[in-house]
């Protein structure tokens, strides 16, 4: 699916996301190893983040705007590096709630899921469809 939606970008916004967020998930993840700020008790407040985008999302569809897309794309790529953070403290065990080892399939599939979810969103971000 991911190269789906890269097929119908330019090739340099395809390679400036992945570039970007490289660099972004390298980032969050010596942050999330080294803090010991606990982010894995703000599945609520993560919760209620995501159902505001999904509406704002929404909101997107129907009132298109060059600028409400930049905005989508920045709330899209900031909440989910919050995601990455919280996923990253998570399997690496040493906070309040952590995954057991024996799930490392879930783990690996969430984090995927984070740093793919990331690359979209800043896709959305930089625009670039060969469409345009």
């Amino acid at each position: 699916m991911v190269g789906t939606v890269a097929s119908y970008h330019n090739t340099t916004a395809v390679a400036i996301a992945m570039g970007t967020t490289m660099v972004v998930c390298f980032a969050i993840i010596i942050f999330s190893a080294q803090t010991r700020v606990d982010f894995t008790v703000c599945n609520g407040t993560l919760l209620i983040l995501s159902v505001i985008l999904l509406m704002f999302g929404f909101f997107c569809c129907f009132f298109y705007s060059s600028v409400l897309q930049i905005v989508y794309g920045c709330l899209g790529a900031l909440l989910y590096s919050v995601f990455l953070a919280v996923d990253c403290q998570l399997v690496m065990g040493r906070q309040k709630y952590s995954l057991s080892p024996e799930e490392y399939v879930f783990a690996s599939l969430i984090l995927y899921l984070d740093i793919i979810t990331i690359f979209l969103y800043l896709l959305i971000l930089l625009g670039g469809s060969s469409s345009n």
